[in-house]
């Protein structure tokens, strides 16, 4: 019926107008046009909401005033049956009115909202009619809701009233002097014992506040979480919980996090309003507190964008009582008509340390603030994007090859500017360097060609670009554009030399590259492509131009290498070759020292072989010479010698008298090196031992041979070498004849 009634005296104005427009003189009794009414109105444990049927001229409301009662009676009042009147702030959105009460949530008690109509008080934005509040289809008449606030034990969560301005992050409210802020805003829970999950959702402006994260509070638990969803602007969706129960003293577990956004209406307010509340799944009653953002500095209260004196000033006189609020910028004059904050309530934007509502402490940090001393509960004002001109344009290139079509790309324009996420147009300008201005064009942030070059006719050019930011502030600044050559494939790789001796170390240079180019000018770089057909550089490098040895070299193992190398020219293009990389064998040091056999029996013959010398030797084929040569293990070089690589013995040896000897042999290879090892000769006790065989020179005889005649001579085989022999003839097999003979 509401609706039908609002539509109904819409369509009776709008033909009343069109009347009005059609007759020249018309009688003001004939011209009575309805006036806003009070459409719906609730209540909140935050203050309250009335919802009109028209727009409301906001440049005639109040809550506060000056010294001089310039702006007039207060134009919203919330007063309680016990409590008394209460402080807080009025919030107009659209049709939407809301009194959010300072401090907290309402105590319990009875409460009257009274909206005023009057000419400095609620009229209608269209046509300045007064307010009817009382529905009785006449304008005037002041609008009255009561609404109790009953006694609850339920749990109260809430956001803090915050002052944030254009490019300011949301901060906790200060909490003194000199005390540094915290990140974020703080959700706050009056009495947290027993809470363990908690839901709700805050609604707000977008063009206002951007929350970009929800974090953890400080008093948040270990082993708790928060979520929320942000995908739908100016809604944010939170859900928190805790382990274990929280206990009573734990009241900020959820932080917000955002900023005000650059081009955020100055001065205005919205309301944080919170929905959808639930705490413990239910179980637990809990109320929701809503709280007030208002696009400001904090301790700005002369709203011109910075801190100054008369901020102190301002604060200064509401501190002591001599006015109420930050209503006027002139608050001493009877006609003041710059407004400022007149539905905050001033303990918001001018009690900057957050302690005692405002006081000579708040203008004071703000005095300190103006000479430069420390005031860390002040945030600072940023300068804000578009403030400042662009510092700089780039190009990112400034060549291009010849005989490329027209409307080639040269390069992308770009600026640098102080204000950030700036969008920036570019224009040719005549100036110094412009001479060439019409050989190019400009299309959004790219350069383009407007003809084909020859490098041969012109090989550069001048231009001059500006680069404009959205409001107006420009930096200009001239390129040239060089015109190079078509570029073709390098022809040829050369390599200084091409050989390496083994064992050098790491970082020997094995030769210098160079690339021949038709491209006179081209500059190459080059890289290993693959050693030996397996992709990879292996044991070399290239630093430069020059070909280095990074890992080990052993002609030995590995006599060559073949290494294939890239020459690239800075157009991308290359030519690739393949190098065999030869390892010159270099003369080592032997490496060892062998004697074959190291004891001799005594009395052995002079000249008798002692045992054969051999090398070890990483150099396969070296030859070696053998030496006795004094050092430690000398000794007895004079009793041997060596001859043919064989240690022979050059005096008689006897064990009785000497059963060991040292000698100190050296090996010397071809090219002179050498190694030495000195060697102990043992000799051996001779023994008596049985001989082993007997011989007979010869075993036949001619029969006619004479008695007496020599068959032959005996000889025995013994290790003993110094023995002697005696023979006689014995019975055993074999000696059928020995009477045919005679020893």
């Amino acid at each position: 019926m509401k609706n039908f009634l609002r539509s109904l005296r819409s369509s009776v104005s709008k033909r009343r107008r069109k009347a009005t427009r059609r007759l020249s003189i018309q009688s003001l009794e004939n011209r009575r046009v309805l006036a806003a009414t009070v459409t719906a109105f609730s209540s909140s444990a935050s203050g309250f909401t009335a919802e009109l049927s028209e727009q409301v001229n906001t440049n005639n409301l109040n809550l506060y005033d000056t010294q001089g009662q310039v702006a007039g009676a207060a134009d919203v009042t919330l007063r309680g049956a016990t409590t008394g009147d209460v402080r807080g702030s009025l919030i107009v959105e659209g049709t939407r009115v809301s009194f959010i009460a300072s401090g907290g949530p309402l105590a319990p008690d009875t409460y009257t909202a009274t909206l005023r109509s009057a000419a400095n008080a609620f009229t209608d934005l269209a046509d300045g009619e007064l307010l009817d509040g009382d529905s009785n289809g006449t304008a005037g008449g002041n609008y009255v809701g009561t609404f109790t606030v009953a006694a609850s034990t339920a749990i109260t969560v809430g956001l803090p009233d915050i002052v944030r301005g254009p490019g300011q992050a949301l901060q906790s409210p200060a909490t003194g002097s000199g005390v540094a802020l915290q990140d974020g805003l703080p959700v706050r829970v009056s009495n947290s014992a027993g809470l363990t999950s908690l839901t709700m959702t805050i609604q707000y402006d977008p063009t206002l506040l951007n929350i970009s994260a929800v974090q953890l509070g400080s008093d948040a638990p270990t082993g708790s979480q928060v979520e929320s969803n942000l995908t739908t602007p100016g809604t944010v969706t939170i859900s928190f919980f805790s382990l274990a129960p929280l206990t009573a003293n734990q009241t900020n577990i959820i932080k917000i996090l955002g900023t005000v956004p650059e081009n955020a209406t100055y001065g205005k307010a919205h309301v944080l309003r919170i929905s959808n509340i639930e705490a413990n799944a239910g179980t637990m009653d809990v109320i929701a507190n809503n709280a007030v953002h208002v696009i400001a500095y904090p301790g700005d209260v002369n709203a011109n964008r910075r801190y100054d004196a008369e901020d102190a000033r301002l604060i200064a006189r509401v501190g002591v009582g001599t006015d109420s609020g930050f209503v006027f910028s002139e608050p001493t004059s009877t006609t003041a008509t710059t407004r400022l904050f007149p539905s905050i309530d001033p303990v918001l934007i001018g009690d900057v340390t957050g302690v005692d509502g405002i006081s000579p402490l708040d203008a004071s940090d703000l005095l300190r603030r103006m000479v430069g001393l420390p005031t860390p509960n002040l945030p600072t004002i940023p300068v804000l994007e578009g403030m400042t001109a662009p510092t700089n344009v780039t190009l990112s290139s400034t060549s291009l090859a010849e005989n490329l079509p027209s409307g080639t790309v040269v390069g992308t324009l770009a600026t640098v500017d102080p204000d950030a996420n700036q969008t920036h147009t570019y224009a040719f300008v005549s100036g110094s360097g412009s001479t060439d201005n019409a050989s190019f064009t400009i299309v959004g942030n790219e350069l383009r060609t407007t003809s084909v070059f020859n490098a041969n006719t012109k090989n550069s050019y001048n231009i001059r670009v500006q680069t404009t930011d959205p409001t107006g502030l420009s930096f200009q600044r001239s390129f040239v554009i060089s015109v190079t050559s078509s570029n073709v494939t390098p022809t040829a790789i050369a390599l200084s030399n091409s050989s390496v001796a083994e064992n050098v170390v790491s970082g020997t240079v094995i030769g210098n590259l160079t690339t021949t180019d038709s491209n006179a000018g081209d500059t190459h770089t080059y890289s290993i492509v693959s050693v030996d057909s397996v992709n990879g550089s292996g044991p070399f490098a290239i630093s430069g131009n020059t070909l280095t040895v990074t890992g080990a070299l052993n002609f030995e193992t590995k006599s060559s290498y073949s290494i294939s190398i890239r020459s690239t020219d800075q157009g991308g293009l290359s030519f690739t070759r393949t190098f065999t990389i030869s390892v010159t064998n270099v003369n080592e040091t032997p490496q060892s020292l062998a004697l074959s056999n190291t004891t001799v029996f005594e009395s052995a013959a002079i000249g008798t072989v002692v045992g054969a010398l051999s090398t070890t030797d990483v150099d396969a084929g070296n030859t070696h010479t053998y030496t006795l040569v004094s050092g430690t293990g000398s000794t007895d070089n004079g009793s041997f010698t060596i001859a043919n690589g064989n240690l022979r013995t050059n005096t008689a040896l006897d064990f009785s008298t000497k059963p060991s000897y040292t000698v100190r042999v050296r090996s010397t290879d071809a090219g002179g090196l050498f190694t030495e090892k000195a060697f102990t000769i043992t000799v051996t006790d001779v023994v008596n031992t049985a001989p082993t065989n007997i011989t007979l020179s010869a075993s036949s005889i001619a029969e006619s041979a004479a008695i007496g005649s020599v068959v032959g001579n005996l000889s025995s085989t013994d290790a003993n070498t110094s023995d002697t022999h005696t023979y006689t003839f014995v019975t055993g097999t074999g000696s059928t004849d020995n009477g045919s003979f005679t020893i």
